[in-house]
């Protein structure tokens, strides 16, 4: 799709979900532990709510506290989501985790304790078709999204999150289809599993429960609300990460930050998930520790018809049989090349069975040791050493494979720093092309040939330069003269005298460079003695 029709109606809803879903594969852990921590304890106060009130007889003297105790966790729960799309937001834009200050951390427990109580009210009109429901969603969605605490003021988030919920409708409405459909399937497997694990726990283990001799008894309005609490679990991160992509693409039209990802990602370097991956395989595959040096000296005594028999148990393993000679068989067999296939073929299911019978038959063990009645789980469990050993193979092969997976290497081609000497002209000149001491002598250069008008820029990128490496200004291709301004002033508002001295270099230099104003050499001396103003603060 070109680019032009990528801005008119958004990514398809199925690519849009693909990388939703990558976004999340990629998530750090700390972020999901925010998200649970966050919406378990909801998620299971409202289970409790709905069976207190439903099956207690005094459940309205409980009633007030009950519900005041389930808001408080529904807030809770918003604040943790805001934080986890906040962290899906930096993993997206490649930027460091959030420092979350105090002041911040009040900033987003307001904004989502105002607004995020008007959904509960607009959400059942919209399912009454009185309000467009996707849009309604979409908008908490984004106020989610959006509200993570930076300045701006409560109805500065109301309007930006509004005018991203107007983006895309067809995208919008595709994409709730596309969730719809999956969130049924994915509830189905929830119900079915809810219904099939005792019966699997009588089956494998021989648990018996009330569930498996009443299995219609889990009918009920407890099981429905648990398969809904699972679903949620399972579809909302995804939802989350849909609207922040869709919030990403939004604000990119205006900032460009997709083309400063794409060239973050391109000089990021290669992550260490191999590595990781080789450490584990390495450490999985090394043997046990090695003996003590004291332990290597000692020679153990060994008789010689304990010798012969294990050199006996040795030889007729499976790996040494090769060695030996082939025993012929007493008669010439009288059958086809098919009945001798058939013939190994049953020997070899037989020698299969027998071993999954040997791990699956328990071991004899005695009711009682010394008068101690033996607990009932020793009885079976010697059912599933066998199924419990495979299942820590598995689960170590899925582990490796999915942190292989997770970060694959970006192949970066070694590119050679070719100094060349920016062109001063270009309206895409930015202060990150050189080095501080590098715009100084371009200026000077500048300056001794006469050119004073591009010298004061050369000053002004240079001064621009130090302030960034000072980490007091973030450079960017999109930010104009004022976005560097209002930065300053909110990362150096303590410092009086740089503010001072980088407003008039501004001033001078805008005068000149957008208002055609002549620059003479004391333009030139009065911004290099601000410049060393703004280097000794």
């Amino acid at each position: 799709m070109k680019r032009r029709d990528l801005q008119r109606q958004g990514r398809p809803a199925s690519d849009l979900v693909e990388e939703a879903v990558r976004l999340l594969r990629g998530a750090p852990a700390s972020a999901w532990l925010g998200y649970f921590l966050g919406t378990v304890p909801c998620l299971l106060a409202a289970l409790y709510f709905l069976a207190d009130m439903g099956r207690s007889t005094d459940a309205h003297e409980r009633l007030f506290g009950s519900s005041a105790a389930l808001a408080a966790a529904w807030l809770w729960m918003k604040c943790w989501q805001a934080v986890f799309c906040c962290r899906l937001r930096a993993e997206l834009l490649l930027l460091d985790p959030p420092q979350w200050t105090a002041g911040r951390v009040a900033r987003l427990a307001a904004a989502q304790i105002a607004l995020q109580p008007l959904g509960l009210v607009l959400r059942p009109l919209a399912l009454l078709i009185t309000l467009p429901y996707v849009w309604t969603a979409t908008f908490f969605h984004n106020v989610t999204v959006l509200g993570d605490g930076e300045p701006g003021g409560l109805w500065k988030l109301v309007r930006r999150a509004w005018a991203q919920c107007l983006l895309w409708p067809l995208q919008a409405h595709l994409t709730a289809s596309l969730l719809a459909i999956f969130g049924f399937f994915v509830w189905l497997n929830v119900f079915i599993a809810i219904f099939a694990v005792p019966q699997l726990g009588k089956t494998l283990l021989g648990v018996e429960s009330s569930f498996t001799q009443n299995p219609r008894g889990m009918l009920n309005a407890t099981t429905i609300a648990v398969s809904l609490a699972v679903l949620y679990l399972c579809l909302d991160p995804l939802r989350k990460a849909v609207n922040v992509l869709r919030c990403f693409y939004g604000s990119s039209q205006r900032t460009g930050a997709d083309l400063e990802v794409q060239l973050k990602a391109a000089r990021r370097p290669t992550p260490r998930a191999a590595a990781l991956a080789l450490g584990l395989l390495l450490f999985l595959g090394l043997p046990g520790p090695l003996p003590a040096p004291a332990a290597l000296k000692q020679e153990p005594k060994v008789s010689s018809t304990e010798l012969d028999r294990s050199l006996d148990d040795v030889l007729a393993r499976r790996e040494y049989s090769w060695r030996a000679p082939r025993a012929r068989p007493a008669e010439p067999e009288k059958l086809s090349w098919f009945g001798k296939w058939m013939r190994d073929l049953g020997k070899w299911i037989e020698a299969v069975g027998k071993k999954i019978d040997d791990w699956l038959t328990p071991k004899e063990r005695p009711e009682t040791f010394d008068g101690f009645h033996l607990p009932d789980f020793l009885s079976w469990f010697g059912n599933v050493r066998g199924i419990f050993i495979a299942l820590l193979m598995l689960v170590a092969i899925v582990l490796v494979v999915l942190l292989v997976r997770r970060r694959r290497p970006v192949a970066s081609t070694p590119v050679q720093a070719v100094a060349l000497r920016p062109d001063l002209n270009a309206e895409h000149v930015t202060a990150d092309q050189l080095p501080e001491d590098g715009w100084l002598q371009l200026a000077r250069e500048l300056r001794e040939s006469g050119e004073l008008r591009l010298a004061l820029r050369a000053s002004y990128l240079a001064c621009l330069a130090h302030l960034g490496h000072r980490e007091l200004l973030r450079l960017a291709r999109h930010k104009s003269n004022l976005d560097y301004d209002r930065e300053l002033q909110r990362r150096a508002r303590a410092n009086s005298e740089l503010l001072g001295a980088f407003d008039r270099n501004l001033d001078a230099f805008e005068r000149a460079w957008y208002g055609e104003h002549e620059v003479t050499p004391d333009t030139l001396g009065d911004f290099a003695a601000n410049l060393e103003r703004i280097r000794a603060c």
